[in-house]
This record gives C-alpha cells, sequence and structure tokens, in this order.
C-alpha cells in the first residue's frame, strides 16, 4: 500500500520553517554586519545589483535606492586600476571567483581602498542566477602598507646615495694633484647622474672648466667645451651661485636664456649634443668661501628630483672640501720643494773628476714630498775632494729641516780639514748635544789629488748607510763594506773607523740613499745586489751623467715612498779629458 507525504505533514512543514528562518538570519546577518555585501543579478544586461546592505551604503554614501538597479562600476574613477578592473570582469564572465583590493570613490568624491571578492551563486540545478559581492574599507591597511613600503625605499635610496658618495668621495680622496681631482669630480659626477657634468673652478683669478659626460660616444663634445671656460662662469646658472643665489639650488629645466649668450655656434653645437634637457647647480664650498662652481646636466626635462639635489648638494659639498685640500697640499708640496732645493748643494765642476748626482723626491708620499736626502761634493783644502750621501729619517718637512742643518753642521766640520771618521764622529757629537734630528746616516768618504797615473786614494767611513758601489777599469764591481759604524744619533754608538784603498784611473765610485735600492717589495740587500749588477751593464764608455741615467733607469725596485739621491763619480783615464755634469739632474 503506497504512502504519500503532504505538505501539511508536521515534518516537511517544519523544514521549510527552518528554510525560510534561516533565509531570514542570513538576511539579517548580512544587514547587520559591518561588512559590505552587494547581490547583482547576473542574467539580467549589465549584472545590476538587487540587493545592498546598510554597510555598502554607509561606506559608499549612497542610498539604496541611487544604487539598486545599477552596476557597481559606480565606483571607479580616475585611480582604478584598470588592468584589476579588467581581472574582474574576465572572472565574472568565467562564472568563477575573484578577489582583489583597488581604489574606489565614495558619492562625495573621496577615495577609499576597496578589497572586494565576487562570488558567482547558482541554483538548484546549476544555472548561475548572482553574484554575490562582498566589500571591505582596508583604507587604513592600504595606507599603512604603503606607508612602510614609502619608508623602506626611502631608506633604501638614501642608503644608495650614501654608498654612491662614499664611493665617488673616496676615488677623489686618493688624489692630490688639484688637476687630478677637477677631471674625476666631472666624470665621477656625469657616472653618478647618467648625464654631462661642469666644474668651473677659479684658479689665479682666471677660470678653469672640466667637462665630462658619461657616454663616452659624447666625449669630443665634453672635451670641446672644456677647452673656451667662457660659456660656463659667464651662464647664468654660475652667476648665480657664485653670488650666493638660491634659484638654482634646485633641480630646473634648461631654458634658452640660460645658455650663455657669449657661446659661439661650435659651443652650443657641443652642448646641444650632449644634451639641454634638466640640470642642478651648486656652489663648491670649502672652509667658508666658495672655490667653484659643479654643474650636472640631463638630455631629459624634468629627470632631476628632489632626493638627486640632495645628494648632489652633499657631493658639491664634499667636492669643495677635498679640492680645497688638494690645493693646500699643492701649496706645502710647492713650499717643501722649494725649502728642499735651496737647501740641496748645487754640484760645482771638480778639477780632474767627472761627477753627476740626481735627486728625486718622494712622489708616493702622502704629505708634501720631501725628505731628507742631501748629497755633498766639493773640494778641502789640500786638494782633497770631500763626498757624502746622507739620510735623515723621515719624509716630511721637519726631516727636510734636519737634513739642512746637519748639512751645515758637516760642511763646518770638514772645513777643519779633519778625517771622514773625525766628520762623523763630531757631526755624531753635534746632533745629539742640539737635536739636530732623531736618526741620520750617511757615508762620508775623500778622494785625495791624483797621483802620477790619475789615481787617487779613497778613504770612506759608513754610518748606518748603504754600502758604496766600486767599478773598477776591468768592469768588476763590489761593495765598499769595510767600515760601518751605528747611524748618527744613535744612543750607544760604535767606535767609528775609516777604510782606505786606491781607486785607479777609469773607476767609478757609486754612492746613494736606501730609496734607490729598498721598497716594500724588495730589501736592502737585494736592492744592492740589483744595484750592482745594473752597474756592471752600464757601458764601459759611459761618463758620469751616463751610469747615473743607466743606474735610474735599471734601478727597478726603486720605492716611490722614499726620496733618493744618487751621486755617480767617474776618474777620467790619462788620455781623457775631465768633465763634470754641472749638477742639472734629471727630474729634480
Amino acid at each position: 500500500m503506497a504512502t504519500s507525504t503532504s505538505s501539511s505533514d508536521p515534518p516537511a512543514a517544519a523544514l521549510a520553517e527552518a528554510e525560510r528562518l534561516a533565509v531570514a538570519l542570513e538576511r539579517r546577518a548580512m544587514s547587520a554586519s559591518d561588512v559590505s555585501f552587494t547581490i547583482a543579478d547576473a542574467r539580467a544586461p549589465g549584472m545590476p545589483l538587487v540587493w545592498a546592505n546598510p554597510a555598502f551604503t554607509a561606506t559608499t554614501g549612497y542610498t539604496a535606492d541611487e544604487v539598486l538597479g545599477t552596476n557597481c562600476r559606480f565606483l571607479q574613477g580616475l585611480g582604478t586600476d584598470r588592468e584589476a578592473v579588467a581581472r574582474i570582469r574576465a572572472a565574472v564572465d568565467d562564472g568563477s571567483t575573484v578577489g582583489e583590493t583597488l581604489l574606489n570613490y565614495r558619492k562625495d568624491g573621496t577615495a577609499f581602498w576597496n578589497q572586494l571578492t565576487i562570488s558567482p551563486v547558482h541554483d538548484d540545478h546549476g544555472t548561475l542566477t548572482h553574484f554575490v559581492g562582498v566589500q571591505a574599507d582596508v583604507t587604513t591597511r592600504v595606507e599603512a602598507e604603503r606607508s612602510r613600503e614609502a619608508a623602506l625605499d626611502a631608506a633604501i635610496s638614501a642608503n644608495r646615495r650614501l654608498t654612491t658618495t662614499t664611493r665617488l668621495v673616496e676615488r677623489l680622496g686618493e688624489l692630490l694633484d688639484v688637476e687630478d681631482v677637477l677631471a674625476e669630480a666631472a666624470h665621477a659626477v656625469a657616472e653618478v647622474f647618467s648625464g654631462w657634468a661642469v666644474v668651473v673652478t677659479y684658479p689665479d683669478r682666471r677660470s678653469r672648466t672640466d667637462v665630462a659626460s658619461h657616454d663616452p660616444a659624447l666625449a669630443a663634445a665634453a672635451r670641446r667645451l672644456s677647452r673656451t671656460p667662457g660659456w660656463a662662469d659667464r651662464s647664468l646658472a654660475a652667476v648665480d651661485v657664485l653670488g650666493g643665489g638660491a634659484r638654482f639650488a634646485r633641480p630646473f629645466d634648461v631654458t634658452p636664456d640660460l645658455v650663455s649668450p657669449h657661446a659661439d655656434e661650435e659651443e652650443l653645437a657641443a652642448m646641444r649634443a650632449l644634451g639641454l634637457g634638466s640640470a642642478m647647480s651648486v656652489g663648491l664650498r670649502a672652509r667658508g668661501r666658495v672655490v667653484g662652481v659643479l654643474a650636472v646636466v640631463s638630455p631629459q626635462a624634468g629627470f632631476f628630483g628632489d632626493e638627486d639635489a640632495v645628494m648632489f648638494e652633499d657631493l658639491g659639498h664634499r667636492i669643495g672640501l677635498l679640492l680645497d685640500n688638494a690645493r693646500l697640499y699643492e701649496r706645502e708640496r710647492d713650499a717643501a720643494h722649494t725649502l728642499q732645493e735651496r737647501m740641496l748643494p748645487r754640484l760645482a765642476p771638480l778639477d780632474d773628476l767627472d761627477v753627476a748626482v740626481v735627486y728625486r723626491p718622494a712622489a708616493g708620499a702622502s704629505g708634501a714630498a720631501v725628505g731628507g736626502d742631501w748629497f755633498e761634493a766639493l773640494e778641502l783644502p789640500g786638494g782633497r775632494v770631500l763626498l757624502v750621501v746622507g739620510d735623515v729619517v723621515g719624509h716630511d718637512m721637519h726631516a727636510a729641516a734636519a737634513m739642512g742643518q746637519i748639512r751645515s753642521a758637516l760642511l763646518s766640520v770638514a772645513a777643519d780639514g779633519t778625517t771622514p771618521e773625525e766628520v762623523v764622529e763630531r757631526l755624531d757629537g753635534l746632533v745629539k748635544r742640539f737635536g739636530l734630528a732623531d736618526v741620520a746616516t750617511c757615508v762620508v768618504a775623500t778622494l785625495g789629488s791624483p797621483d802620477a797615473d790619475g789615481g787617487r786614494e779613497l778613504v770612506y767611513c759608513r754610518a748606518g748607510h748603504p754600502p758604496p758601489l766600486l767599478r773598477t777599469p776591468d768592469g768588476a764591481v763590489r761593495p765598499l763594506d769595510e767600515s760601518l759604524t751605528t747611524p748618527i744619533g744613535v744612543v750607544t754608538p760604535r767606535p767609528v773607523t775609516a777604510a782606505r784603498l786606491r781607486l785607479r784611473a777609469g773607476s767609478v765610485l757609486v754612492l746613494y740613499t736606501d730609496g734607490l735600492v729598498e721598497s716594500r717589495a724588495r730589501g736592502q740587500r737585494e736592492g744592492v745586489a740589483e744595484l750592482a749588477r745594473a752597474l756592471v751593464r752600464a757601458p764601459a764608455d759611459a761618463d758620469a751623467a751616463a751610469v747615473r741615467d743607466h743606474l735610474l733607469d735599471q734601478a727597478g725596485g726603486r720605492s716611490d715612498e722614499d726620496d733618493t739621491c744618487l751621486l755617480v763619480v767617474r776618474l777620467p783615464r790619462a788620455d781623457e779629458a775631465a768633465a763634470s755634469d754641472g749638477g742639472a739632474p734629471p727630474d729634480a
């Protein structure tokens, strides 16, 4: 017997009522929620909204009557991401769920960040009937995230600027020559800002312009502008900066009135080739004064931003200091060279001797390139000749001044006709008594009058100094190391003794300082041996000047960090006419 169930059956009625209550509860919950809900009809043209909860109207400012029957596109505006909108449309067309966070606009025009999720709704037969939109105002969160990102970007940018500035300053800080600093500054700034840079300075009240481009293909145009400085120092930007103005303290676009009217057609062509778009200009300041102008130009208008200006201003200050430091260094170096030249003797001709000398300052020194090396070659009473090469410890003005005092003391002592060992003893006493120097080394030697064969007696004494080298007429070379005592100024000196030997006509005597044979890469003993081998290779018929030049050329281990003195004395053979170099050493 078949049975049937009607809608009036208690279980069916209870189930229907439960479903009705659940739907009503869901509707009330969605209406009461702070989250915005909307329902759109997927079957109607344009998919209009058929329901929106109060949270949606409160968030957007629109009433229910204003939004129902319309598409949610009314929330979009100029700042809405078109790509995000396209992704939403594609998902809706596909009937799939999609989520995006995009900028929407309220009724009053104010913007808010909307975190949107759209999900499809199907009936019991699987047919798409509606879309449910869930929206949340996440403006506070997005702005906080963007603030964090902006702060991170700012920190990264600041670190990049600091790193760039530090590296650039380190490159320039290694340079001590003003011209090198100017040229490298222009190249470095052009490279950093991907444009072309101009450095205008005023040495000796005359303008100097250095121009460089980051593009090697434009090097010729940059050189053209460097050759004629007038266009740069008469430009409005340079005049404004030098006058303390602020017009060009920030990035500006280059206009025709900013290009100097004094620039000729060739200069204008070079500037156009490099590009005239936007620029920055800043004074090179050092110790309270403007020492020049730095400018950087980009072919693109509006290329530079505020962060570029901050870094550029910092670079201008640092380059100004480096430039001023280089000028101070050059001034100190020139003064030191003048002092050294005045203190070193001019080599006078010596009868019957061929003599050549050279002094070279320490080219690689960090301070003024000056030191304590010195020499003497002069005639003494009784026909003897005094030969001295010495070295005061140090490579500064103090060493040069001490060298001058010791040399004066030596001349005073030697004038009494004393022997080399007596000269060393008395000189040591004077240095200790008057504090002329901390430590000094030297070789003091005398050559007696020539005998019938043209030979001479050599008497020498070494005070902590490298041994002289002797080349005999047959070409053999040996160090003269028989005599050695402690350096001058040492507290507990060894007894001073001298060595004697006869030099034959045609012999070559070489006295030198340690800068010629010693370096960080090579010890003194190895350097002396190499110098001896170089002396062997010198031509047999070479005069003293030629031997000197040969030894300098062969001294591969010479250190640029130490000054060098080289004295070459040759005893002419009987059939030769004695010659003297006259004291004009190369590169001295």
